[in-house]
């Protein structure tokens, strides 16, 4: 998903946006993805961490929102 790529600017090797669910909410497409990032706190060390991502597309497919995931398996993250 090139819209989180640019946004958290990934572009170091190892570091990956991959979609691993998506669905269709009326006329508007929600989409969850994994994003491994290297860890930014620890400079000069080779060290990643995996973070969770919602999506929002309009019906264009164009993200018009987002937020990172802060429990994974949270009944809250239903609702965006």
């Amino acid at each position: 998903m090139q819209f989180l790529q640019d946004t958290l600017e990934i572009k170091e090797l190892g570091e990956s946006v991959k979609i691993i669910g998506i669905s269709r909410v009326n006329d508007e497409w929600i989409a969850e993805a994994q994003v491994v990032e290297r860890e930014r706190t620890l400079p000069g060390h080779r060290v990643f961490k995996t973070e969770y991502y919602i999506v929002k597309l309009d019906k264009d497919l164009e993200a018009y929102s987002f937020r990172q995931e802060k429990d994974r398996n949270s009944e809250d993250n239903d609702e965006i």
